[in-house]
């Protein structure tokens, strides 16, 4: 019994494995179709991208466990920049409210998927990879203005 547990923990670590790679290729960052030469590069190149895949899988398996804080993936900064983002991106009806508790990862994540396009609707289907992916790219445009906005400069 003990084995078998083992093994469906193994098997579980596969397919999480799986979608990290399927994320860096094609169906993602598409690494592989990089022009890079050097070595070191490609390897600064697979760093970046493994850490943004890996906020992408944190987003996408914690989409429902309220007990995970959204510092899991996102900063405080972040978090900051997604509350004042949340009036806009929830709906008027009370189906298009983000339902999780506010700063938890479900939280985060369904507020960036509706950045990624994603309706908000329970009734549908959860937001995929490739939505978060897509919303990742636009909260990341979005914070770093937010981000330049909220420091205090003088242009002379």
């Amino acid at each position: 019994m003990e084995q078998a547990l083992q093994v469906i923990q193994w098997y579980r670590w596969r397919w999480q494995i799986e979608q990290l790679f399927a994320l860096l290729k094609r169906v993602g960052l598409d690494l592989e179709s990089t022009r890079l030469e050097s070595v070191k590069a490609i390897e600064r190149l697979t760093i970046l991208a493994l850490m943004v895949t890996l906020r992408l899988l944190q987003l996408n398996v914690g989409r429902t466990d309220e007990t995970l804080s959204a510092s899991v993936a996102c900063s405080d900064p972040q978090q900051q920049c997604l509350r004042h983002l949340m009036p806009r991106l929830q709906g008027r009806t009370q189906k298009q409210q983000n339902p999780f508790p506010p700063c938890s990862l479900p939280w985060a994540t369904w507020l960036i998927a509706r950045l990624g396009g994603w309706s908000g609707y329970r009734s549908q289907s959860p937001p995929g990879i490739r939505t978060l992916s897509q919303g990742l790219k636009k909260f990341e445009a979005i914070f770093e203005g937010w981000s330049l906005a909220q420091d205090s400069f003088v242009c002379t």
